[in-house]
């Protein structure tokens, strides 16, 4: 089916929106958009919807499906363990499990499960998300002023799995995923192109900034700004203070020292919260070794960032391979959430989080309508066409059927000798062809061998004399004896090809017997016992023969 889809990814400090329409088997991706959120407006909601309005300019989303995500940061996330694997049990059960982990009223709460994998085949457990339902509203509020209505709300952690696997070349991997955006780093524990664990710890690159506004004493725009320009080097210091960047946005030295400070500071305080995640993974699901950590979102930006972490977990730091062909760095770091989004509705996967049920559920069918139309259109004219080729075939075939049942009669009569014609000669000629089927297969089980019958007469027959005087006239296979009569001038020759079948090791024994003399021509007969006949002989496999 054809569609047009669109994933809208509203972040804190950029709002990320990626388009594409299907095909039969793929996909193309439409568009690549993105807008900063101006942070000199001081309201949020008021920010995004400025954003927004300037990323929707020239960009008619009409006709399009809409999916999103709930920001992480926004929802309860809880990974929890039962002690039972039955997904219905699981549940029921879950309304006492939120209640004890999440500080809300159900009531007033938005709540959905997916299974993840377990270490144990007896216990089950589960990713639960849950939201406020005004957060939800107010969220889906600030897309409804653009006359954007989500078929489909899901969770980052999710969609940022879903990219993985789609770029993913390594199977069997064990890898911890990092996504370190403005206000979150999204962690997903991932092993063998599973989902096992996520958290959301709330540090990032908005850390820096705040710290950046506070030593310099400028607005959060400005500091936003100096943010892009400095481009802070995590290596080392002095990389930072040889270049001349820092003092050319106006940055002295002391500041800018306090600022590396800073910076290093916050991105020990990252790492210590993914170790906490990654030891508390290995807590309920076991001991696990990783393989190595991949890394994305404007933080995957930061100098030195990978070399830090490698440091300290002592593992190889890659970034998220992402689509060739786009040279924009922040496409590559900043948008594998949102392509994700798109991934998983592509993968159809119903059993992941979906913030949109219960009062929130979407008119889907009336938000499609008007997609399906031309699907419909072309429906029909198929089913037309279908009719059409249904009635001209009927016609064709009630002309041709009695000269197809003449070629038929004719065929059978030649290939199988029939005299007279027969009710269906397709059905007569299976017949015949089983039975024919059937005397091969006794043929070949004369010999009591994995080998056939002409490969025992093979071995027979390449150590004939080579003696012009010798005739065969009879052969008589039995089970696993073989004998056939001759003639030959010259009993010499026959003693000969009976010790070459012995020494071949091919045969069990060789017994032959000569007849009297007649002018010049040797009578014999021989018997040749196949190896394994009597199950006494050195055991080879059920049936073989060497």
């Amino acid at each position: 089916m054809f569609e047009k889809i669109a994933a809208i990814d509203i972040g804190t400090s950029c709002i990320k929106l990626v388009t594409l329409k299907t095909g039969i088997r793929d996909f193309q991706v439409t568009s690549f958009l993105y807008e900063d959120i101006d942070p000199s407006i001081e309201d949020p909601e008021e920010a995004q919807r400025d954003a927004l309005s300037k990323l929707l300019q020239g960009k008619d989303l009409k006709g399009h499906m809409v999916y999103t995500n709930l920001p992480m940061e926004r929802a309860i996330i809880r990974n929890i363990t039962f002690p039972f694997n039955d997904v219905e049990k699981i549940a029921n059960a879950i309304p006492f499990e939120a209640e004890e982990n999440i500080p809300f009223k159900l009531e007033n709460l938005s709540m959905d499960f997916q299974p993840l994998k377990s270490a144990h085949q007896d216990e089950g457990r589960i990713l639960l998300a849950a939201a406020h339902r005004d957060t939800i509203i107010n969220y889906l509020g600030t897309l409804k002023d653009f006359n954007l209505t989500p078929v489909r709300m899901g969770l980052e952690s999710n969609a940022l799995f879903e990219c993985y696997r789609y770029f993913n070349r390594i199977e069997g991997e064990t890898v911890v995923q990092l996504d370190i955006g403005h206000s979150k780093t999204i962690v997903n524990l991932i092993g063998n192109n599973m989902l096992l664990y996520t958290r959301s710890i709330s540090i990032g690159t908005g850390v820096i900034i705040d710290l950046l506004r506070e030593i310099m004493s400028v607005s959060k725009a400005e500091a936003a700004s100096m943010y892009e320009k400095v481009r802070l080097d995590l290596t080392s210091l002095e990389n930072n203070l040889q270049r001349d960047t820092a003092k050319t946005i106006g940055i002295p030295k002391l500041k800018l020292q306090k600022i590396f400070a800073g910076a290093t500071e916050t991105v020990n305080q990252l790492i210590e919260q993914i170790a906490l995640t990654v030891k508390s993974f290995q807590t309920e699901f076991g001991q696990t070794e990783f393989n190595r950590i991949i890394i994305s979102g404007g933080g995957a930006n930061i100098i030195g960032i990978g070399h830090s972490i490698s440091r300290e977990f002592e593992l190889p730091v890659v970034s998220l391979p992402f689509l060739e062909g786009y040279e924009d760095v922040r496409i590559h770091t900043q948008f594998p959430v949102v392509f994700g989004t798109v991934l998983s509705v592509l993968n159809r996967k119903s059993s992941t989080i979906n913030f949109l049920k219960g009062e929130f559920t979407p008119d889907v069918i009336h938000a499609t309508k008007k997609i399906y139309y031309l699907s419909g259109s072309l429906a029909a004219f198929g089913l037309l066409v279908f009719l059409l080729n249904v009635g001209i075939s009927s016609a064709l075939e009630s002309r041709t059927e009695s000269k197809y049942e003449e070629l038929l009669q004719e065929r059978f009569k030649r290939y199988f000798h029939g005299r007279g014609s027969v009710e269906n000669p397709v059905r007569e000629a299976q017949k015949i062809l089983s039975a024919e089927k059937k005397d091969l297969a006794n043929l070949e089980n004369i010999v009591k061998s994995s080998a056939k019958v002409i490969d025992v007469l093979k071995d027979i027959t390449d150590l004939f004399p080579r003696d012009e005087s010798f005739v065969l006239k009879n052969i008589v296979i039995n089970e696993n004896i073989v004998r056939f009569d001759g003639t030959v001038s010259s009993g010499k020759s026959l003693d000969e090809y009976k010790n070459k079948l012995v020494e071949s090791k091919r045969f069990e024994s060789a017994v032959l017997n000569t007849n009297v003399k007649r002018g010049n021509q040797v009578g014999f007969s021989m018997t040749i016992k196949l190896k394994g006949a009597d199950g006494k002989k050195t055991q080879k496999k059920e049936g073989a023969i060497e």
